[in-house]
């Protein structure tokens, strides 16, 4: 068998183990949807932990963007820092506004 088959061979075993698994993910995510539809499948504790980890990653970021800014700002790039400016505090805003929403309606 020459390498060009057996290439050839391996890449197909690996297209199928990718269709697989891709064929699983879907499976998990169709069920993590309907879990999430189903208020009472996930505990209020769960649904904290996540928020609070939504949470500190989105502050970390909004750090990051905010310190970019600054940076741009020091070395002269004003009109970038003023886009960054302009992104980071549309972001706080919109994160503002969703938790500050009474009842947010299903889509």
């Amino acid at each position: 068998m020459s390498s060009v088959e057996e290439l050839t061979r391996f890449s197909m075993f690996l297209v199928a183990v990718m269709h697989m698994a891709d064929m699983q993910l879907r499976e998990k995510i169709k069920k993590i949807t309907a879990a999430a539809k189903q208020n009472d499948s996930i505990p209020e504790r769960s649904k904290n932990i996540g928020l609070i980890i939504f949470l500190i990653l989105f502050g970390c970021g909004t750090f990051v963007l905010f310190a970019l800014a600054i940076g741009l700002t020091l070395n002269g790039h004003f009109i970038s820092a003023v886009v960054l400016f302009l992104i980071t505090t549309l972001l706080v805003y919109s994160v503002v506004k969703m938790m500050t929403a009474e009842d947010i309606q299903p889509l």
